[in-house]
């Protein structure tokens, strides 16, 4: 079983995608916590500020120093759970991508057009990533939402010290115990106060990220592999002659 199953080149690249983006995932995830929370946070001198945040940084360090003292090292952690489930978002994306392509073009990923089918393989592999993307983005968008609402919350440790500390410090406006906890409580909580759109909140704006970098990621990718796919071919034909 183990033999059938390395000998596939799918499965292979399937479960290496996933071990890679979940071990990417854990260890970037404080870093996506804290880029989270400073893109959220308004300016100290607003002149509303009822609708600042409850926590102000002065940057990457000074927000996990805030956030170690007064959160503890779990806040660095928020939203781990919704975004492994984002690995889905590859498990869509990868085989909608090779479906496409052999469908635009007659070749698989990696597989390079030579000569005058160049300008069709680039025209089906440009489809084929856009449509792909649009797909999976679409699909796993939700636990987006999710993550984000985790990782934006403030959630304060049972500590008395690290109460006084967050409030002579200015930015503890949070309830200690936090309105969002787990991945299907939060569903439940977002979709009973906000309705199902909620968790497509932003969606388009992602989408104006999103699609073109993975577009030109994987165009890149195709022309490389293209490229040295011929070359190679030359090189050997080279050496027959020889």
């Amino acid at each position: 079983m183990l033999i059938k199953v390395s000998d596939n080149p799918n499965i292979v690249s399937f479960w290496s995608s996933i071990v890679a983006g979940a071990s990417s995932t854990m260890v970037t995830n404080p870093i996506w916590v804290i880029k989270t929370r400073l893109m959220l946070q308004v300016s100290g001198s607003a002149a509303n500020n009822d609708h600042r945040p409850p926590w102000h940084y002065n940057g990457t360090f000074d927000a996990a120093r805030k956030m170690f003292k007064t959160e503890g090292i779990l806040s660095f952690y928020s939203g781990l759970t919704p975004a492994l489930l984002g690995l889905t978002h590859v498990a869509i994306q990868f085989p909608a991508y090779e479906f496409l392509k052999r469908h635009f073009t007659g070749q698989g990923m990696g597989g390079g057009g030579e000569g005058g089918d160049q300008k069709f393989h680039f025209a089906g592999t440009f489809a084929a990533s856009v449509l792909s993307k649009i797909v999976a983005s679409s699909a796993t968008y939700p636990h987006e939402v999710i993550r984000t609402r985790l990782q934006t919350q403030q959630r304060f440790v049972s500590s008395p010290d690290s109460m006084h500390t967050a409030t002579r410090n200015g930015f503890a406006r949070a309830e200690t115990l936090p309105k969002y906890r787990g991945i299907l409580k939060t569903f439940n909580t977002i979709l009973k106060e906000e309705g199902w759109r909620a968790f497509y909140a932003g969606m388009g704006t992602n989408m104006m990220r999103a699609v073109p970098a993975a577009t030109t990621t994987i165009v890149t990718y195709e022309l490389v592999m293209g490229n040295l796919h011929h070359a190679k071919a030359n090189a050997e034909h080279k050496m027959t002659e020889v």
